[in-house]
């Protein structure tokens, strides 16, 4: 979010209409990430009728929650402000 952010700092007129978009999509792509996460980890939660199913359901979640910074950490999100430098 920080990234898409900081193309205003770029003046570009494309890049003004692109912001609202990339931020939209990127509050509706974590939305989605967070209703997998639930269904995933109550899947989980499942397993073992119920013997240890908080501490499953609490991992489940911590590790998508660790791939879900990964993914983001490595998305192709321009950086235009070190570009235009």
């Amino acid at each position: 979010r920080l990234r898409i952010n900081k193309w205003s700092e770029v003046k570009n007129a494309a890049l003004d209409d692109a912001i609202p978009i990339a931020l939209y999509r990127l509050d509706k792509s974590n939305q989605e990430f967070i209703r997998y996460r639930l269904a995933q980890c109550s899947f989980a939660e499942s397993w073992g009728n119920g013997v240890g199913s908080f501490t499953r359901i609490y991992f489940c979640m911590a590790e998508l929650n660790k791939q879900r910074a990964e993914q983001l950490m490595h998305a192709d999100i321009p950086n235009y402000t070190e570009d235009t430098k």
